[in-house]
């Protein structure tokens, strides 16, 4: 056939003035045979199929039929011309279409003059020739991150169609594709991006791919931080540590706007909460802004695979599609079976694709677990056992194959080494795996594996990499294995029921061996510190989490009371999924494994970490159960800060009632304590309560008693100072008592020149700036100037906030400087500042703020109708009237009554219109 192919054919169609492709002169050298197949039947118009007894039967040659007909089932587009060469019975999907009729080499001529005539023919009709894009050099796109996936990918036309469109068009900002493990995500993914690549990516300006590696679908905390922190780099961040999480995600988002931009995302949902009160909801806050900023604007594309939706993107519904990834239709699942090899009719291989759950995964390792049978036969499917207790949703399918793999070969080193892998949740570089089997051998475990060297261990991954159970050797990471996370999944949960000593033991080995891999013993980086992170893991599975707290966590990743990883390396992240490995259930269980002393401390850093990253309902269940801890044990200072903390982390949700509750309760520990620093903070974090529920007089006692008690024991600072002094100075304010606020600002301003915070010397700036608009509002004298000098703090209160990474107290010199460009008609600024202060309640679900939006909001409305005659007057007063019932409701919802004379005043402004 090649020779007739080479000889004839192909020099009389091209003398015919029709350009050909074909696989000896065109295919990439280096290429995947089935990877060239799929771009030259993408690539040309028509696809000549030479039909011989050999191209029938043979195992991969008709896999250009196969795919044209996922997408064009009946050759309505005919992209598929056939020629019968050689007498041979088709299949039925073939059968069915007229050929041109070689067989008899007088007729032949004619034949090729009919079929040169067809294709001149509809090369007439044909779309438009795609544009040519200029190639994209190597330093501008970064993927080696994804994972390997199979090359073969059927019935996901209508996804590839979706993700060119979604490029195409500049509408779509983020498209992200939902379904559980191994139906096909990733392969979706890296197929496509296969396409953009015979294309020079279609224009892009950067490509940068990322995968999350994930075990399984259980609650264990990960983090973003390497993530953010390598593609700040990428994308030219001068200082990728610097900031709060959400600042950097802000940042990252805006590096990626100022080009064209094509981001992959592969496997999020570690990142994800499994919780049903906020299923899907992005827990890492640096990823959270930065998904949220691209869905709010992007000009490129940002591109996700995921298990579970999230509810972030339902916010930009115009711009952000989540697409539920079917199962595989019936028709693609069978021709998956066919081009692999497996025998049996359409019917046949339908039915088994069915019965296997439509699952990619599982049709996939099915086509190689037959293959490993004599005649491949599909029959021989029905024999593979069902798991009835995994459910669906963990995979069923898929591990019912594993399974039956693990039965055919029996305790060998290939089977074993699935174990190992099952102990890891990504890719697993060989000297982990050296230090897990090096000898002693663990019993029942690795006894037949001696070195990752040797012929067996060698053997082992040739078989489990020939059976698609993991991945062929990764070109950028040699020396690592990987696979499926379901198969990780699968073995390691077979090894922890089975074999828990082993499980123990190797996990102990590990401990080890990661504890000893940094070149310090006290790593200054985040990447430096990660085999400390790994330690902490392998040791607390390993049954040791007292070993692990006192020579790993405690002593080299926080540094003992220092709090290196959150003071120094801002990782809240990855320090809470550290810290997860301390609790049998996150986030109110600690360890039985260690003291109930360090299980109070456990429980009030897990809250502390998850109120820092945002996610404040579930930081209070943590700091509930370590604060009765803490009492339980008499440790009143202890019990004070938790129960101060307790009530500002109420605060901050709109819970009012409950800050106060919590609040006094603080107080009752601090007095039992008699600790005076401790009675002077939650005095004030009282008073501060009390004030937000619009008690003034009750907080204004309360501050004066906690300032006097501080003059007694530092004379020296006769105002309170710090956020203490700031809390008051808002109570003030409130008060209208703008000129002591001035007073004691600029003398806070005074003290802290000798060694000031960042947080004091913004909040110190707010409560500045605060007065002066204030006394620009109360006094017609000197008005200019006092704006001024309100504009001015304001800015640097914005500033340094921002620099402190304190997204809980940004909010508030947001809406005062809003206030302040409201005042001084900037509208434009004064929206872009609440709105960025909306934001920033709403993912940190901090209502009070809500609540000050929407009044802040109510005003703007109002300043932009003016006196009534501009022309959407009428519509700015009815958005008041909405913004205003919206703060009522919240007021009234959280018992924010602080603000009940505002909401009052804004009523009878609004009455007075018509």
């Amino acid at each position: 056939d090649a020779d007739w192919v080479k000889g004839w054919l192909l020099p009389k169609f091209e003398s015919n003035g029709v350009p050909a492709h074909v696989d000896y002169r065109d295919f990439e050298i280096g290429v995947p045979s089935l990877v060239n197949m799929e771009r030259a039947v993408e690539e040309c118009a028509k696809t000549l199929l030479v039909l011989t007894p050999n191209y029938v039967e043979s195992e991969f040659t008709n896999f250009e039929a196969l795919m044209l007909q996922v997408s064009d089932v009946i050759n309505v587009r005919k992209k598929i011309l056939p020629l019968m060469l050689v007498d041979c019975t088709l299949p039925k999907r073939l059968a069915i279409f007229t050929y041109a009729d070689f067989r008899d080499e007088n007729e032949r001529p004619m034949q090729l003059q009919r079929l040169v005539r067809q294709v001149k023919k509809d090369f007439a009709a044909l779309e438009p020739a795609k544009p040519a894009y200029p190639p994209l050099d190597n330093e501008h796109v970064s993927l080696e991150r994804l994972p390997y996936t199979g090359y073969e990918l059927f019935g996901r036309q209508k996804e590839l169609q979706a993700l060119d469109e979604a490029w195409a068009a500049a509408g779509t900002h983020v498209i992200s594709f939902v379904g559980y493990g191994g139906v096909g995500k990733s392969t979706l993914l890296n197929k496509w991006l296969e396409r953009l690549r015979w294309d020079n990516y279609r224009g892009a300006q950067k490509v940068f791919a990322w995968s999350f590696y994930s075990q399984g679908t259980n609650e264990r905390v990960t983090s973003a931080d390497k993530f953010i922190n390598d593609a700040l780099a990428w994308f030219g961040d001068p200082n990728p540590t610097a900031g709060s999480p959400w600042d950097k995600g802000s940042r990252l988002a805006d590096l990626i706007r100022r080009h064209k931009t094509l981001l992959l995302l592969d496997g999020m949902e570690p990142l994800q909460s499994a919780y049903d009160f906020e299923a899907g909801a992005i827990k890492d806050p640096a990823l959270r802004t930065l998904i949220t900023e691209l869905g709010r604007r992007n000009p490129g594309l940002c591109v996700i695979t995921t298990r579970v939706a999230a509810p972030e993107l339902g916010r930009y519904p115009q711009t952000c599609q989540q697409i539920d990834l079917e199962k595989l239709s019936a028709e693609a699942g069978a021709m998956l079976l066919k081009v692999r090899g497996t025998q049996g009719s359409d019917e046949a291989l339908q039915q088994a694709t069915a019965n296997f759950g439509f699952h990619a995964l599982a049709i996939n390792l099915l086509a190689t677990y037959l293959h490993e049978i004599p005649g491949h036969p599909i029959a021989a499917a029905a024999a593979i056992p069902d798991l009835q207790n995994i459910p669906e949703q963990k995979g069923r399918h898929p591990r019912r194959i594993m399974a039956a793999f693990a039965d055919k070969l029996g305790k060998v080193a290939a089977t074993e080494l699935l174990h190992l892998l099952g102990m890891f949740d990504r890719p697993v570089e060989l000297q982990a795996i050296a230090a897990v089997i090096a000898k002693p051998p663990i019993p029942d475990l690795t006894e037949p594996l001696t070195s990752v060297r040797d012929a067996a261990f060698l053997q082992a991954c040739e078989t489990l990499r020939r059976y698609k159970l993991i991945a062929p050797t990764s070109s950028h990471n040699p020396d690592t294995l990987d696979c499926h996370p379901l198969v990780r999944e699968h073995f390691g949960e077979k090894l922890r029921s089975q074999n828990p000593a082993a499980w123990k033991e190797a996990h102990a080995r590990l401990y080890e061996y990661y504890k000893n891999l940094p070149a310090k013993e006290l790593p200054d980086t985040l990447e430096e510190m990660e085999p400390l992170f790994a330690a902490v893991a392998h040791g607390c599975q390993a049954g040791q989490p007292t070993k692990v707290w006192e020579e790993v966590y405690w002593k080299r990743v926080l540094r003992g009371n220092e709090k290196y990883t959150e003071r120094k390396l801002g990782a809240f992240g990855a320090d809470l999924s550290a810290l997860s490995n301390f609790f049998k259930m996150p986030w109110d269980k600690p360890s039985s494994g260690i003291s109930e002393q360090r299980q109070a401390l456990v429980l009030s850093l897990a809250g502390f970490r998850l109120r820092a990253l945002g996610r404040l309902a579930e930081a209070s269940q943590p700091m509930q159960a370590g604060l009765n801890l803490f009492v339980n044990q008499k440790g009143w200072i202890n019990a004070a800060a938790n129960a101060g903390n307790l009530s500002e982390l109420y605060l901050t949700l709109g819970k009012v009632s409950q800050a106060v509750a919590s609040a006094r309760q603080s107080v009752d520990f601090a007095d039992r304590s008699g600790d005076w620093q401790m009675q002077v903070r939650n005095g004030t974090s009282l008073a501060n309560s009390l004030h937000q529920g619009g008690d003034f007089r009750a907080a204004e006692k309360l501050f004066h008693e906690a300032e006097a008690m501080q003059q007694q024991m530092q004379p020296q600072y006769f105002y309170l100072y710090s956020l203490r002094g700031f809390l008051f100075c808002d109570l003030l304010l409130s008060l209208r008592q703008y000129q002591d606020v001035q007073k004691r600002a600029r003398q806070a301003l005074e003290w802290g020149s000798r060694g000031y915070t960042l947080l004091d010397f913004a909040l110190d700036k707010l409560s500045l700036g605060r007065a002066f608009l204030l006394q620009a509002l109360a006094t017609d004298h000197a008005q200019d100037d006092a704006l001024s000098k309100a504009k001015g703090c304001l800015q640097q209160a914005v500033a340094g906030l921002r620099k402190a990474g304190t997204s809980h107290h940004l909010p508030r010199a947001l809406f005062a400087r809003a206030a302040c460009y409201r005042v001084q008609n900037e509208f434009a600024n004064a929206q872009a500042d609440f709105e960025e202060a909306r934001e920033i309640a709403e993912r940190g679900e901090m209502k009070l703020f809500l609540a000050d939006y929407h009044l802040e909001a109510c005003r703007l409305c109002l300043a932009e109708a003016g006196d009534g005659r501009t022309e959407d007057a009428e519509e700015k007063r009815r958005q008041a009237r909405v913004h205003l019932e919206a703060a009522a409701e919240l007021v009234e919802q959280t018992g924010y009554h602080r603000r009940d004379a505002e909401v009052e005043a804004l009523r009878a402004q609004i009455a007075q219109f018509k």
